[in-house]
């Protein structure tokens, strides 16, 4: 009998030992309680205090529940789900949360292949692991002797369901559950969590219009670091040809993007939703007006150039759909099989776009700068050594900047020149140029690049700048730049661009907010979470250093 309590001791020990390293990978574990407690929400508190109690002694049965052939099989995906935590928090500096899960079951297929080429040999030694691991814990019950009763280990089983039913109650909030458990029931989560897909509210203007312009462009880059750009005084010369512009460029420096996510950021500065409403929890940015909606009401013709989707696909991203859609008057799908020639094709287009006469609205999402980095530029192209190479590990940071540097000179420096060589043809432009989030560099020692749960600054710094050729427009840029620069957001592109579109600009103010030839009022920093709201993740991070 004293041996059986001892050994009980043992596994409960041990047991506790597992629970206080999954625990310990969140960064604040207390957060979803307080939150909870904060809004009033008890009933949802109380309830997900129960399973999350609940799930503790799951986690005892899941290593000491008594074997069976039920136990055989399903105790492979518990380590498996365990394991997959691990994993993440060793690549992106933390759990697997609701943002990671719903890219998993969003994009499956394109996650599971960036995970395998970039950061496969990082958790290699967790697969490696797997089955060991498995056959130790499946032989537990026999070593340990407890005689628990081989029916109870339906408890772990069905903590699974019990889980996804607290997420569901609590809006995935409270998800401080052990991975065996949290990391399935989360992906069932992603997974039944629709948002709305119908049409968008009509516009509500009724003044004059009076267009500055007869082309108007949002160019939206990929994961473009703004404090990597030389002309933004970076130390290596990344952007010479941008350097050495006099005229017609207004550079605002460093600025924050919406979100450290592609999709969030690019819904933000086609809807122009403000920085207050987010976490956007009514869904606001879907339903409300695009940006096609408001151009094409003031007489542009509306031209989209998509360089990350190929015709072929005919897909939408970055929750647009046939509703938005339908307010295009052209999309043109430009991603080619060799992927950085697609911002030559999309280059192509829009310099034609700039010389036919007419007034039009062009937002163009460029390839950019997707890791592997090296496919951002042709071979030989390596002016900054040493760089990745195919099939090399990302956790070099020297090679990795190395190799993202010169798919910037690339990719933004020689783009810009090979665009604006043909300038003098262009009709009366405005550029606005910005991306969609930028990049963490193996800056923290870890290989995530972006949309992460532990952002650090580097993943939201982004360029703003406005090219012209129409010296009023340049002038206005220029009065704000001094006051502005540095301190910029996505937020204040949208009103910018009606702006230029002819809308009132005090109307424009009241339901948009400042433009970029005002100030922006609010801190340049961006959203790390889910811009809805799911999850337990939600915090503004500021794009310098806090200054205590």
């Amino acid at each position: 009998m004293a041996n059986q309590g001892l050994r009980k001791a043992i596994g409960l020990a041990a047991v506790s030992i597992v629970l206080l390293v999954e625990f310990g990978m969140f960064y604040d574990f207390f957060y979803p309680f307080r939150f909870l407690w904060g809004q009033g929400l008890i009933t949802e508190l109380v309830l997900s205090v129960v399973v999350f109690l609940w799930s503790l002694a799951g986690v005892f049965l899941v290593f000491f529940g008594g074997r069976s052939l039920f136990r055989t099989i399903t105790l492979p995906f518990f380590i498996f789900f365990y394991l997959s935590n691990i994993g993440s928090f060793l690549v992106s500096n933390g759990p697997i949360d609701f943002q990671q899960a719903d890219l998993i079951v969003s994009y499956f297929q394109w996650w599971a292949g960036a995970v395998v080429e970039n950061i496969g040999l990082a958790v290699l030694p967790l697969l490696i692991v797997l089955v060991p691991l498995i056959l130790v814990v499946e032989r537990l019950p026999r070593l340990f002797k407890l005689n628990i009763l081989g029916r109870l280990y339906a408890v772990p089983v069905i903590t699974v369901p019990l889980v996804f039913i607290a997420l569901l109650i609590s809006d995935g909030i409270f998800d401080r559950y052990p991975s065996f458990f949290r990391v399935p029931a989360l992906l069932a989560f992603a997974g039944q969590s629709d948002l709305y897909r119908g049409e968008r509210s009509e516009v509500s203007y009724s003044g004059s219009f009076e267009s500055q312009v007869e082309k108007i462009v949002l160019i939206v880059d990929e994961s473009i670091r703004a404090d990597i750009l030389g002309i933004n005084g970076y130390v290596k010369d990344t952007t010479p040809y941008l350097r050495s512009v006099e005229e017609g460029l207004v550079n605002f420096g460093m600025a924050a993007s919406a979100s450290n996510c592609s999709d969030y950021s690019n819904l933000i500065l086609r809807t122009g939703v403000r920085k207050e409403a987010i976490p956007d929890r009514v869904e606001r940015s879907l339903k409300i007006p695009s940006i096609w909606q408001l151009t094409g009401r003031a007489g542009y013709d509306n031209v989209y150039l998509d360089a990350q989707s190929a015709e072929e696909w005919a897909n939408y991203q970055n929750f647009m759909n046939e509703h938005e859609a339908i307010h295009v008057d052209e999309i043109l799908r430009l991603r080619q099989d060799i992927a950085y020639d697609s911002d030559t094709m999309a280059r192509d287009r829009l310099t034609d776009l700039l010389k036919q006469p007419g007034k039009t609205f062009i937002m163009l999402n460029k390839y950019g700068i997707h890791f592997p980095y090296f496919r951002s530029y042709p071979d030989g192209f390596e002016l900054f050594t040493p760089a990745l190479v195919p099939g090399e590990p990302m956790n070099d940071r020297e090679r990795s900047l190395n190799s993202y540097i010169n798919g910037m000179r690339w990719s933004v420096d020689d783009w810009f020149r090979d665009l604006l060589s043909e300038s003098d043809e262009f009709r009366k432009y405005v550029i606005i140029y910005t991306s969609d989030h930028g990049q963490n560099i193996v800056d923290d020692g870890t290989l995530a690049t972006h949309c992460r749960p532990r952002a650090n600054r580097f993943e939201g710094i982004v360029p703003m700048m406005v090219f012209s050729n129409d010296p009023e427009t340049l002038e206005r840029f220029e009065a704000s730049q001094s006051t502005n620069y540095d301190q910029t957001s996505h937020f204040q592109v949208f009103p910018t661009l009606i702006s230029l579109a002819g809308y009132n600009e005090s109307w424009v103010r009241s339901y948009y907010g400042a433009s970029l030839s005002e100030p922006a009022g609010t801190p340049p920093e961006f959203f790390v979470g889910d811009a809805f709201g799911r999850g337990s993740v939600r915090k503004w991070v500021p794009i310098f250093p806090r200054r205590d």
